[in-house]
């Protein structure tokens, strides 16, 4: 059956899930984006390098993975996916994100690791449900303050960047409980992360770091800091070092 006809075929029975990953897609039929029904889209693995406009017209998609691609940016009308919960943009040549996806307030998962990213818009501190942000292997230089809004975030990959700083408003994420930033450029990191309440582990391997700071201790769930790689030319504070329960890599 050719493209075409899956995509008919789709339509007419009001398909709610459409698989086109491996495909080996140019570009997309904009029949495709006529499938009203669609609730989840991939497009894993092919060589897509931009998604139409029309991919706001499929407003009840809540899963959408194009993942694998050679995308080089994304379209403003992409915020027009409101009911979208996952995001999967691994593994393409995005350098940066549109402001509308700040309208994308129901994501639950993102996954944009492995892009040419240069910064991020502040919008995405209105990702208020995201529970799990992968933005590993990319080139970040900074990451906004709004990620403090980011309530609902238990997981946060940051590692692989070109970070010198990590925002101080991180502290507001009372249910991060793993905190990957390991191969940046940090220097310091925050004494405000000490209110991480729910903090476990601690990955900051491969930076600039010259010690930790005390306030750590506070952290009554930190099971794990790894700080592998790191100067340390002032070492560990005592008060980790002694801290039960908590296992230092270095």
């Amino acid at each position: 059956m050719n493209l075409l006809d899956v995509i008919a075929k789709a339509k007419k029975e009001k398909a709610k899930t459409l698989d086109l990953s491996q495909k080996g897609l140019r570009l997309l039929p904009p029949e495709l984006f006529e499938i009203e029904s669609l609730e989840e889209l991939n497009l894993d693995r092919n060589m897509l390098v931009e998604i139409p406009d029309d991919i706001g017209l499929l407003k009840n998609l809540k899963s959408l993975s194009v993942s694998e691609n050679d995308l080089m940016e994304l379209p403003e009308s992409i915020g027009e996916l409101t009911k979208l919960e996952n995001l999967y943009l691994g593994y393409n040549s995005l350098s940066d994100l549109p402001e509308s996806v700040g309208k994308l307030v129901n994501l639950q998962t993102v996954n944009i690791a492995k892009n040419q990213l240069l910064d991020l818009p502040l919008e995405i501190g209105n990702w208020q449900k995201v529970v799990k942000l992968s933005l590993h292997d990319n080139m970040l230089s900074e990451i906004p303050p709004t990620i403090g809004k980011m309530k609902s975030l238990v997981k946060l990959y940051l590692d692989n960047n070109e970070l010198s700083t990590i925002p101080a408003t991180l502290s507001h994420l009372e249910n991060l409980e793993i905190l990957m930033i390991s191969g940046n450029r940090l220097g310091a990191i925050p004494s405000e992360f000490g209110n991480l309440k729910n903090l476990r582990e601690l990955v900051l391997d491969a930076n600039q770091l010259a010690t930790l700071p005390e306030s750590l201790a506070e952290c009554e769930n930190l099971k794990t800091i790894s700080i592998i790689e790191n100067p340390m030319e002032e070492g560990v504070p005592r008060v980790l070092l002694d801290k039960k329960g908590l296992s230092i890599d270095q």
